[in-house]
């Protein structure tokens, strides 16, 4: 479960074992499967069905399933392979890290990357009373959310003490007698700022591992990732790919897209195994659904944004509010920012963002249900959700958001 390993670094989670679903010898003695550990793939021979690993092993097949998973992007800058710069996806990642941070105590951390993961570790490192200093290449973190999303958490970042330098980007790393990063110069419009630092975390994103896919017959997207059929098939017919390494099919725009999620990984996963083994099973879209918690904050998403949908030549219409969790009179009420994107031509919603402490990921989870059924803003500004006055209002913020969206698209007619 590596979506969990932030909090192993903070110390939420105590033991990496915890981590950890199934061990090796459950597959092999329960399941009957054969684990090869320590067996980097380097090629694919289609014609002979066979996989090539570095150790010169070819292992045949009749049926291949491609989970190869992706990793962090590289900035190719000089001193990037220093010890105190951090790549953060893997357990090898996890207890590298975590040794640095019990061994050194450092002081001071640069983070690369203002996206999920980087956020999550600005708030790991936070915990453990290391400064962090954030640099994004956009002009805000959360750069493809909604201003009015991202501003909330950037705030809540503030608040905390996290500091940020965007637009920026890292020129060059300067190195001290050990060998260890200590300074970063960050290119900052016109300006070469220098941050002092103890430690490096890169977190620019991922790529698709498929360098061994190069050489070979199997369809590559311009991103690296597998293409596939509904079915997980990939080009070649007894080929099938899941997971991180693969394209899905977005929900609301129809084009298939690299959407790496946990949930996407899992679903690919048992469908392409069970279509190899000679089932008929489907995949049919993701509306890229995901959530995160940061200092308290719950921040989710489904669909795609405002700019997304009027690049893609919707007439899109885009609503924000901020509402009460629940009754206001019993106190502890918690304010949820929400946005709201909706077609203007067939009312259809095309997408949901919300921010605030009130269960935010379970309502933006009702958004993530009313695209799968197509639903307009005029639909779910009618849907009977359940109302109680310590855990919501009798309009709740998922029915006002809508509605907001309805009074806009009909004043829109006249």
């Amino acid at each position: 479960g590596t979506c969990g390993l932030p909090y192993y670094i903070s110390g939420q989670i105590k033991e990496l074992d915890a981590l950890f679903a199934y061990p090796v010898d459950f597959f092999e003695k329960k399941r009957d499967i054969r684990i090869l550990l320590d067996h980097r793939v380097t090629g694919l021979d289609t014609a002979a069905k066979q996989v090539l690993a570095e150790n010169g092993k070819k292992i045949s097949y009749d049926r291949l399933i491609i989970c190869s998973g992706a990793s962090p992007r590289k900035l190719n800058i000089a001193h990037e392979q220093a010890n105190n710069v951090f790549h953060f996806w893997n357990i090898p990642d996890t207890l590298k890290l975590k040794e640095y941070l019990s061994a050194h105590k450092p002081q001071k951390a640069l983070i690369a990357g203002a996206g999920s993961i980087g956020l999550l570790m600005a708030e790991a490192f936070s915990s453990l009373g290391v400064k962090v200093t954030m640099i994004e290449l956009a002009a805000r973190i959360f750069n493809d959310w909604e201003p009015e999303i991202s501003e909330v958490v950037y705030k809540i970042m503030v608040l905390k003490g996290i500091q940020f330098l965007l637009p920026a980007i890292i020129d060059s790393f300067e190195t001290n007698a050990h060998g260890m990063v200590d300074k970063a110069n960050v290119r900052k419009g016109a300006d070469l700022v220098k941050v002092d630092t103890d430690m490096v975390l890169l977190s620019a994103g991922v790529a698709p591992n498929t360098d061994f896919l190069q050489a070979t017959p199997v369809e590559l997207d311009s991103s690296g990732a597998v293409k596939v059929s509904t079915s997980l098939q990939s080009s070649h017919i007894n080929i099938f790919a899941a997971g991180d390494c693969a394209l899905v099919k977005n929900l609301v725009t129809g084009k298939n897209e690299h959407i790496p999620t946990a949930n996407n990984a899992a679903k690919t996963g048992r469908i392409a195994g069970s279509n190899a083994a000679g089932s008929n099973m489907h995949f049919k879209s993701s509306a890229q659904t995901k959530t995160d918690q940061l200092f308290g904050l719950e921040v989710a998403r489904t669909g795609i944004g405002y700019a997304q949908a009027r690049a893609l030549g919707y007439d899109a219409l885009k609503v924000a509010g901020s509402f009460p969790s629940h009754v206001k009179a019993l106190g502890d009420s918690e304010t949820i920012t929400a946005a709201l994107v909706v077609d203007a031509k067939s009312r259809r919603v095309l997408g949901a963002q919300m921010v605030g402490k009130g269960c935010v990921s379970k309502r933006i989870d009702i958004f993530a249900a009313a695209l799968s059924a197509e639903m307009t803003a005029d639909d779910v500004y009618m849907l009977d959700l359940s109302y109680a006055p310590t855990l919501s209002t009798v309009w709740d913020p998922v029915n006002k958001i809508a509605g907001k969206a309805v009074m806009a698209l009909d004043r829109q007619k006249f």
